[in-house]
Parts: structure tokens; C-alpha cells; sequence
């Protein structure tokens, strides 16, 4: 995922130009030098373990570029599958990729020459991972649409409106919700029927999405609100760690994120696949927070007059602390399925 201006779903959808083909990765053997933290009663060492999935496995907006499977998908090495791969002393294929949809990983060309994700597993593999859906339902980038002049609005991407809410709920209608709840749920079953199918002899751990948006229980009284333009942005500085949501937004918007994990549960246990759930155990880490959150804020960048505005990247994604939290579920779940 890359960022992107505010007037559409680029910035969280990882749009991007496409790029001359790369290199499609090949599994590397566990480094001999290195000594993995532990090891798993049915994954030995040196088992083939392949990463699938969106900007939230692939760490976007975190150091240390990969530029696997191309550089377009801002994979960092410091995501959570070479984590899990150090940690367990696993060869990995990390084909995780900002701004892939379920598509992407079944049949899709994302960018020219990268195949889809699930053309890297096989009988081989042993562990495969995944987090995928939030693309599916254009959560990330409807979220970019929804940045506001103020608490109680209006937004500011051209919408004219004062929440996103007052656009998306039409005759008491979720438009958003409505679609995450067929077409999205659909494409989530069908990706954990075909990587099933791929990699029948791998534990699949999928993972959900940790909290951006949280629930009342862990929004402050006065709201989420941390304007992301001031004074400063008159000559092309923005605040950093921003949280610019209308108060009607952060609650709609938690509704939406709520409705995924739910879909995407279930579809978990009609696949009979390992859901790792991190919506709910996050609310007080969401990018709300102030202290110790597992998601970064908003940070924008641009032009002093407004004309362009940009999301900085890793805009409402794990940050570091947020990363290793996912880890830990990870290797948590892996643990418990693969003994």
C-alpha cells in the first residue's frame, strides 16, 4: 500500500504504478547461523511457511523495505511473518502485499508480473498465514475519505457532507455494511476453500484486523478528535499521529470494523481455519489511544494551500508495538494447532 490522495481510495487501497515484472520470491532456507527462539511439536525447523495477504501482514508504512513481491507492495522485513519465521526457525515466502483483495490472493494479477499470492503454496508447506477482507470491503479506503475539519464535521475529501455516516446509511440502509456482509464474506470463503485446497498439509492461522476505530468502552468523553491540519499546514507541515474522525464517524466506523471480524469469523469456522481474533482484544490500543497504541494515527503531507494532500505511510496501520502484538497471537495460535 503506498500513499495516496485523499480524493479516492488509493491511499489505503495501495494504489500504485504498476512496475517492470520482478522477481517472484522463492523460499530461502532458515539461515544456519541463526537459532530459532523455539520450536513447534509438528512444524520442524526448515519448514516451508508461506505469508499471504494485505498491507496488514506485509507491515506497511514500517522500515527495512523488502520490495518483495515488488517494490509497490510496501513489504517491510519487520512484519509479522519474518517474526514468526525467526521465531520458529521457518523458511518463508512472504508474498503479503499492500491493497490485496481476496482476488489478489486466489486468481489476481495485483501488478504486472506477480502472480497470485496463492501460487507460492503446496504440499510442501506446513504453515500458512493470512489476513485479508479489509480490501474486499474498502474499509481502509472509505476511512480515507472520512477525515473531518472537526469533531462534528464536515469531512474534508469533497463529499461536502458532515460524517461519512450521513453518505454511506441511506433510508437506514449500511451500504457498507451490506456489502461486507455478502460480497466480501464470499470472497473471504472462497480464498480459505482455495488455500486450503493449496497447501493441504499446512496449519493456516488466519488473522484478523486489531481495533483502528474503538468501542464506546475506550473512547474518551470528549471524543477521538486530534485535528490533523494547523497553523503549520500553511506552509506544508501537518501533525503527526493525527486522528481527524467526526465523533459520529469513529462510532460508525468501529461498526463497520466490528461486521468484518464477524464475517470473517465465521467464515473461519465453516473452513474450520484457525481465526485469530484481535479486533476485540485491541479496543484500548486502537489509534484512538494516547497511550501505547498498536495503530498508528493519521499523519498527512502536501501542499500548504490544500490543493494535494497525501496520507503518509503506515496512516492506520500497526506500528511497531502493534506488530509485535501480532506475533504473539500468531505464534500463539500456530503453537496450539501445530502441537
Amino acid at each position: 500500500m503506498l500513499a495516496g490522495s485523499l480524493g479516492g481510495a488509493a491511499g489505503f487501497a495501495g494504489g500504485g504504478a504498476a512496475v517492470a515484472a520482478p522477481m517472484w520470491p522463492v523460499p530461502a532456507p532458515y539461515p544456519s547461523t541463526s537459532v530459532p527462539e523455539e520450536s513447534l511439536a509438528g512444524i520442524p525447523v526448515g519448514s516451508e511457511y508461506v505469508a499471504l495477504g494485505d498491507s496488514y501482514s506485509a507491515g506497511y508504512g514500517l522500515s527495512d523495505p523488502t520490495r518483495l513481491p515488488t517494490g509497490a507492495c510496501g513489504q517491510s522485513g519487520q512484519d509479522y511473518p519474518h517474526r514468526i519465521a525467526a521465531r520458529f526457525g521457518l523458511a518463508l515466502t512472504d508474498v503479503t502485499c499492500g491493497g490485496a483483495t481476496s482476488k489478489d490472493v486466489t486468481t489476481g494479477f495485483q501488478f504486472r508480473g506477480v502472480p497470485p499470492q496463492i501460487r507460492s503454496l503446496s504440499a510442501r508447506t506446513r504453515l500458512v498465514t493470512l489476513t485479508i477482507g479489509g480490501n474486499d470491503a474498502d474499509l481502509f479506503g472509505t476511512a480515507a475519505s472520512c477525515l473531518a475539519i472537526s469533531a462534528k464535521g464536515p469531512v474534508f475529501s469533497g463529499r461536502d457532507a458532515p460524517s461519512c455516516r450521513s453518505s454511506l446509511v441511506q433510508d437506514g440502509e449500511d451500504q457498507l455494511g451490506v456489502k461486507i456482509e455478502s460480497r466480501v464474506a464470499l470472497g473471504i470463503a472462497d480464498t480459505l476453500a482455495a488455500v486450503k485446497a493449496a497447501a493441504p498439509n499446512a496449519v493456516i492461522v488466519f488473522l484478523g484486523y486489531p481495533a483502528i476505530f474503538p468501542d464506546a468502552d475506550h473512547t474518551p468523553k470528549g471524543g477521538c478528535f486530534r485535528s490533523a491540519l494547523d497553523l503549520g499546514t500553511l506552509t506544508g507541515s501537518f501533525p503527526s499521529n493525527s486522528y481527524p474522525f467526526t465523533n459520529t464517524d469513529v462510532r460508525y466506523l468501529h461498526s463497520v470494523q466490528e461486521r468484518l471480524n464477524d464475517v470473517s469469523a465465521t467464515a473461519a469456522r465453516a473452513a474450520a481455519v484457525r481465526f485469530v481474533d484481535v479486533f476485540s482484544t485491541t479496543q484500548a490500543h486502537s489509534a484512538c489511544a494516547t497511550a501505547k497504541p498498536y495503530v498508528s494515527g493519521v499523519t498527512l503531507g502536501g501542499t500548504g494551500d490544500l490543493r494535494r494532500i497525501d496520507l503518509e505511510p503506515g496512516a492506520l496501520h500497526p506500528n511497531l508495538r502493534g506488530v509485535a502484538y501480532l506475533t504473539k497471537r500468531v505464534a500463539a495460535a500456530t503453537r496450539s494447532l501445530a502441537g
